[in-house]
Parts: C-alpha cells; sequence; structure tokens
C-alpha cells in the first residue's frame, strides 16, 4: 500500500488543486474560524429587546447569562479548532509528518465543528429565546458561522488525504515563497483584526461607552481596515480616536499585502514540415495568444466570483435585514455594491445581530474579490480602452510623426502591390544568410563565411555580453527572429570542429542538442520554464567553453 501511496503517477498538474490550493485555502479559513470563535466564546447568545414596555434594536438589548454547559462547550470548541490550527501550521513546516498531523487536524476541527453544532441546536431546543422579547446575540450567529467555516476545512482537507493515498502527490506540501508568505499574512491580519477588537473593546468600554462588546468592536476594526466606513459605530474617546492613525495605516498594509499574495497565487496555470521562420512566429503567436487567454480568463473567473458575492450576499442581507430596518432586495443589492466599492454613504448599515456576523465574514471575502476583480480589468478591458484612446489621439489632436505609414503597416493589404517582391527577396536572403545547411556527400559547409575559430571566439565574447546585459534589463527581453538566427549560426559554427574536414561532432556535443530544436517541439527554446536571455546565455558560454576547449 505504501508503494501506491508514492506511486504520483498524474504529475504535480493534474491534481495541483488538491495538493496544493486545498491547504493553502484552509489555512487562510482556519484563523478566520478561530476568531470567530473568540466572538461565540466572549459573548452571551441571548439578549432582551423588550424593555420598559417597548421594543429596542438588537443593538439595545439586555444580555443574560447562557448555560454553563454551552459555555464550557464553546471553551472546548476554541480549544480543539485552535489545536488544529497548530497541527495544520506544524505540517506546513513539516515538523510533524504529514501523515499524523494532517489527520489530526481533520479531527480537531470536526470535534470543534460537532462542538459548535451540538450547543447551537441544544440551545435553540432547550434554552431558546422567548421571542419575540428575546433574541439570539451576535454571539451565536458567530457560533453557527465558525461551525461552518470549520467544516468546510475539515473536508476540503479529506480531499488532499485522497489525493495522497490515491499516490498523486508525496506526503509533505512543496509550498513555494509566494504560498508561504501568504499564509504567513492571512495569520498576521487575523492576529491583527482581533487584536485591534479587544482593544477597541476595551478602550471604549472603560470610559463607559454602550455598544463596544468584542463583536461590535470586530465589526468596527473591519469596516475601517476595508475602509468602508459606515459611521454606525466610532470610536468617542481620545484615546481611541487617537489609536485609529496607526491602527488604520497597519491594517490597510497588511490587507493590501494578503491582497497582492493572492493575486499572485491566482494568477500561477503535432509537428508540421513548414519553414523555421513560420515555426519561430508560430510560437511567438502561440505566447500572445495563451498570454491574452490567461488575463480574459482571471477576468471571467473574477466577474462571476464578483457576480455571486453581490447577489448572494444580497439575498442574505435582505433576509437578515427586513424585520430589523425593512430593507427590501434592492436595497440590499445597492448596499453590497456600495460595500464592496468601499463607498459607505452610511445611508444603510447592518442593524441586526445576524446581519452584522455576516458582513464581518462576507466583506473579507468579498471587498479583496473586488480588489482583483478591479486589477484585472486593468490588464484586459482598461488596457484595450487606454490603447484605442491612444490610437485616437495620435490620430486625431496629437498627431504622431508617422503614423500613417505605421497605419499602412498594419494593414499591408494595402500595400501589398509595392512590397510583394520586396518581401520575397529580403526572405530569401535572411533565410539563406542565417541557415547554411551541410552537403551530405562533401561534408563541407555550403556558406563560404565560416569564420575562423579566433573570429568566433570573439563574436560570442560579444554575443554574451550582449545578453548578459538584456539579463538585468527591468522586464524580460524577447529576440526577434533575425537576432536568433545570428545566435544560432554562432551555436551552429561553435558545434563544428576546427579542422576536421567532414564536420563531424562528438557524441556528448550531439546530445546537447545545442541547434537541433523544433520552435513548436518540447525542446523549443521558447518553452524552455527560462527567460530568452537566461537561455542563451547558457548555450553561448557552452558554445565558447567547448569552442576553447578544442583550440
Amino acid at each position: 500500500r505504501r508503494k501506491l501511496w508514492k506511486r504520483y503517477s498524474d504529475g504535480p498538474y493534474n491534481w495541483w488543486f488538491a495538493s496544493t490550493a486545498i491547504p493553502l485555502v484552509a489555512a487562510s479559513l482556519g484563523p478566520l474560524a478561530n476568531v470567530l470563535s473568540i466572538c461565540a466564546l466572549v459573548t452571551s447568545w441571548r439578549e432582551t429587546v423588550y424593555i420598559d414596555g417597548q421594543f429596542v434594536g438588537d443593538f439595545d438589548g439586555v444580555l443574560f447569562p447562557d448555560p454553563p454547559w454551552c459555555y464550557w462547550l464553546n471553551v472546548a470548541s476554541l480549544i480543539t479548532g485552535f489545536l488544529g490550527n497548530v497541527f495544520l501550521l506544524l505540517n506546513f513546516t513539516q515538523r510533524i509528518r504529514y501523515i499524523f498531523a494532517l489527520p489530526l487536524t481533520i479531527v480537531f476541527w470536526y470535534l470543534s465543528t460537532g462542538f459548535l453544532i451540538g450547543i447551537t441546536a441544544c440551545m435553540e431546543i432547550y434554552a431558546p429565546p422567548a421571542r419575540p422579547n428575546e433574541t439570539y446575540t451576535q454571539g451565536f450567529w458567530y457560533a453557527v458561522i465558525a461551525a461552518v467555516l470549520y467544516l468546510i476545512c475539515s473536508m476540503i482537507l479529506m480531499v488532499n488525504m485522497l489525493g495522497y493515498f490515491l499516490g498523486h502527490y508525496p506526503d509533505h506540501f512543496a509550498l513555494t515563497d509566494a504560498q508561504r508568505t501568504l499564509i504567513l499574512q492571512t495569520m498576521l491580519f487575523f492576529i491583527w483584526l482581533a487584536g485591534g477588537g479587544a482593544i477597541f473593546s476595551r478602550i471604549e468600554s472603560d470610559a463607559g461607552e454602550t455598544g463596544w462588546a468584542f463583536p461590535d468592536a470586530l465589526y468596527f476594526c473591519d469596516v475601517t481596515i476595508l475602509t468602508v466606513g459606515f459611521g454606525d459605530l466610532y470610536p468617542t474617546t481620545d484615546v481611541g480616536r487617537g489609536l485609529v492613525f496607526p491602527y488604520s495605516v497597519g491594517g490597510i498594509i497588511m490587507l493590501g499585502l494578503v491582497i497582492s499574495a493572492i493575486y499572485k497565487f491566482m494568477r500561477q496555470i503535432g509537428e508540421e514540415n513548414i519553414e523555421e521562420k513560420d515555426r519561430f512566429d508560430t510560437m511567438r503567436r502561440l505566447q500572445r495568444s495563451t498570454d491574452k487567454f490567461k488575463r480574459w480568463y482571471a477576468l471571467t473567473f473574477s466577474v462571476c466570483a464578483f457576480s455571486i458575492l453581490w447577489c448572494v450576499g444580497a439575498v442574505v442581507f435582505w433576509q437578515c435585514e427586513k424585520d430589523a430596518q425593512g430593507m427590501t432586495y434592492f436595497q440590499a443589492l445597492y448596499f453590497c455594491y456600495v460595500s464592496l466599492l468601499t463607498i459607505g454613504y452610511g445611508d444603510l448599515a447592518p442593524k441586526s445581530n445576524p446581519g452584522r456576523c455576516f458582513f464581518v465574514v462576507w466583506s473579507l471575502i468579498a471587498v479583496p474579490t473586488m480588489t482583483i476583480l478591479i486589477s484585472d480589468m486593468g490588464d484586459t478591458v482598461i488596457e484595450k480602452f487606454k490603447t484605442w484612446s491612444n490610437q485616437l489621439a495620435d490620430f486625431t489632436i496629437l498627431p504622431k510623426e508617422g503614423i500613417w505609414r505605421m497605419f499602412l503597416d498594419k494593414h499591408p493589404w494595402l500595400l501589398n502591390w509595392l512590397q510583394s517582391w520586396h518581401d520575397r527577396r529580403a526572405a530569401k536572403k535572411r533565410l539563406k544568410r542565417g541557415f547554411a545547411t551541410m552537403n551530405p556527400e562533401e561534408g563541407q559547409a555550403e556558406d563560404e563565411g565560416t569564420p575562423t575559430p579566433a573570429a568566433l571566439s570573439r563574436r560570442l565574447a560579444l554575443c554574451i555580453r550582449r545578453v548578459a546585459a538584456d539579463l538585468r534589463l527591468p522586464k524580460p527581453r524577447k529576440y526577434d527572429y533575425e537576432d536568433w538566427v545570428e545566435f544560432t549560426r554562432l551555436i551552429k559554427f561553435s558545434k563544428m570542429l576546427p579542422g576536421s574536414s567532414d564536420g563531424t561532432t562528438t557524441q556528448d556535443e550531439d546530445e546537447d542538442e545545442l541547434i537541433d530544436w523544433d520552435w513548436l517541439g518540447e525542446n523549443s527554446p521558447l518553452m524552455s520554464g527560462l527567460g530568452e536571455s537566461e537561455w542563451l546565455l547558457e548555450r553561448l558560454t557552452e558554445s565558447l567553453v567547448r569552442l576553447e576547449r578544442r583550440r
């Protein structure tokens, strides 16, 4: 069986989501579930909303204690949830073996789910609030959301273990630097969020302000970091207002780092007998079309995620707020939209306990999604609009020199009757100059311009210096076909043994495949996974060393 587990037959990509994405999602949702569990623990789950003969809002009710069994089972759920996060972190750092750490994480999170589901169900059955005079507080609803998050994390980690048992990947998490950074930044962000909630709650409550329990302060920190600012909750003490300065700046920076890490993580997805230049141009077109597809695919995914979060979130807010403030579905759509764009007019804000709890979780997912959507639009729609506006300006109010010539160059059918003969002649000269062939009977190069070893060494050194300079450019250099022709000639000449009458090569040189590649094949330089400058630098250096060794 252990041999089956170590098969890894499908490679790293077929099961990439199960092997890499699922653990990262669990590592991001686990700390959030812990924070929500803390909210459920430190707040009573029931309150009275009928005071002095009249009903008051959910946030103005009077809390009353929960049964002891509810409190201690809540403590147990928080402890098991925290232990699940600890073992997952030890698993990521390979302090504990995968086969032991991951099952423990799953078991602990299932226990947390069971505890929370059990006490919420028992509370509803054995000690429910006497409606309509009593209702559940934010603590109860945070417990429900935490149970859902623990359950989701446990179930998806079981999918990860299934892939391991089927032998699709090894028993450890091979994380890149970006993925490690994402985990660390996510944990620090939730610590910053919960720590700020605890501090603001203590400062404002000690000053005699009401409505600043830990769940309320957590909501305040959330709308502050997300720059929504509804205005329904704000600090009234000088200490609290002064603390907003460093806290908001630090939170916004940390949120930006998390969104940037998520954005980088989300963007990580027969031979024909034609002429060499055509194959090169075909590969270039494939690269451009692939890059274009990736950008538009990312935009489509972001639009779908935004639409789901917007519409589904509006349904939840509509149901949560229709009794508290008579919110309609259209108003819920409007509220979600201004929240997603972090406008926050303040005319609508959550006024019910379940609505405020859901907003904290929803906003932490929806607002970063909106940010990623805007970034994807910058790479596609906005880039297209910018290109079109620049082109319009070049032809109209800011005419560019040679613009009409450039326009004709982009529409060659207008110039075919002038350039057809010239293009055919230039193409023949270029191919003849770039790809001299060998006479199989005589073994001599048909190109009489073969340089001497000394001249070839000098030209190789100059090309190496040029390519090395290109490596220092901020944007990777992509060479034209004519550049590749020159590089190919130098590599080909260095492959031939100096002074050999038959032009033979050694066995090691044949195996190097210095020149025998196909632009559309697996050994194409454009498919090597290296930058073009890096690939050329290695090959040119090998050619120079080989040439000097023969001399």
